[in-house]
């Protein structure tokens, strides 16, 4: 069954390093992961905050629908399936994307800003009504 982790912070603003981290570190465990976006202009923001983030840190990472992604152990995408399994799903996107069952592990963020909260509770009811365990961190 799939695990669903929630790691809850005052701060707004910070939902970009947060993935990142968590990324960094399903990377390091030999974990494939990716991250869902809510759109294509979303994704290319977090490609390129990932390429300068951190300065002195480096994560091998790779757009969906891109030839880098078949072979990336981080791939950031939106909208549609990922195609194929990966163990780790961050999601940032407003909604659980249909395909979340798919993944060992997902990792949701709620963070500062009213309107991510909100989203944020809905998510952790969803999961929650459906039987998934659910753990949350708070930052």
């Amino acid at each position: 069954m799939t695990e669903v982790l929630f790691y809850i912070t005052d701060t707004p603003g910070v939902r970009a390093s947060l993935a990142w981290r968590i990324a960094e570190k399903a990377w390091r465990q030999q974990r494939r992961v990716y991250i869902h976006s809510a759109s294509a202009a979303d994704a290319e923001a977090l490609d390129a905050t990932f390429w300068a983030q951190p300065p002195a840190g480096f994560l091998p990472h790779a757009l969906l629908g891109t030839a880098a992604a078949a072979g990336s152990p981080v791939v950031l995408g939106h909208g549609d399936d990922p195609g194929e399994h990966h163990d780790v799903l961050i999601n940032l996107a407003g909604e659980v994307p249909d395909f979340y069952a798919r993944f060992q592990r997902v990792a949701e963020m709620i963070c500062g800003d009213p309107a991510l909260r909100d989203q944020g509770r809905a998510r952790w009811k969803f999961y929650r009504e459906r039987g998934y365990p659910v753990t949350d961190h708070r930052l």
